[in-house]
């Protein structure tokens, strides 16, 4: 009986005694695992200022008392350069994006006219302008895809270049505008895009301000639509 207690006593310590050994040629442990950031995904909603500045081309189209052609040829173009600020708010649900912006701006834009009738050249400048509109879109994360409508407005004079006669006065017609863009947010916070529209404001008849030989007093009528590309860029709180 002591010879076996022996043995057992003797067989524990040396299991005590070579764990540590055992230990070492174990693999090692593997640490903590390090916790993984959280980058939420980017949303477009939000509020956003900017500005835009692009080409403007105008179409004025003139016409006179009982569809006498008014007008024979353009003899210059001036179609140019728009800019303007502008401001929104985007939402965004999922991939869908709903908005609404605004902008206000000038523009260096018009067409100057021959008449056959008078002889004389108009001039008609698109002088400022603006829109509300209302927005709807596709977010590819960073990019988004939007077509856009609303209610323009704008200033259009028209006068005689050779006597200095304004016709109409400097009036603001109302009108509609529709389009489609696309924008790039390069940075949290910054975005730029492009965009096309047409715009369609309302016609105005006026009295022309000099008699015509025998015709008298004549009344047009002057039509206006525009074509517009602008490059945006612009700040999302």
């Amino acid at each position: 009986m002591w010879r076996f207690a022996r043995f057992v006593l003797l067989s524990t310590a040396a299991g005590v005694f070579s764990l540590p050994a055992l230990a070492a040629d174990l693999p090692p442990q593997p640490g903590p695992i390090a916790p993984v950031a959280y980058v939420p995904a980017f949303s477009w909603t939000g509020f956003y200022l900017g500005g835009a500045i692009g080409w403007l081309g105008t179409n004025s189209e003139y016409t006179a008392a009982a569809g006498v052609p008014f007008v024979v040829t353009s003899v210059s173009g001036k179609n140019g350069v728009s800019y303007a600020v502008l401001g929104g708010y985007n939402y965004q649900v999922g991939q869908l994006v709903l908005g609404v912006e605004g902008d206000f701006g000038g523009a260096t834009a018009g067409k100057i006219r021959y008449t056959a009738i008078t002889g004389d050249f108009l001039t008609a400048h698109s002088k400022w302008g603006g829109s509300i509109r209302g927005r709807l879109g596709y977010a590819a994360d960073h990019a988004l895809i939007y077509v856009t409508g609303g209610a323009a407005f704008v200033s259009n004079e028209t006068s005689i270049p050779t006597t200095g006669v304004s016709i109409g006065g400097d009036g603001t017609r109302l009108g509609w505008t529709v389009g489609a863009g696309v924008d790039y947010a390069f940075a949290n916070n910054w975005f730029t895009g492009i965009e096309y529209r047409y715009s369609q404001y309302e016609a105005r008849t006026f009295t022309y301000p000099i008699p015509i030989l025998t015709l008298g007093f004549l009344g047009f009528k002057h039509e206006l639509s525009t074509n517009q590309v602008t490059a945006r860029v612009g700040y999302r709180f």
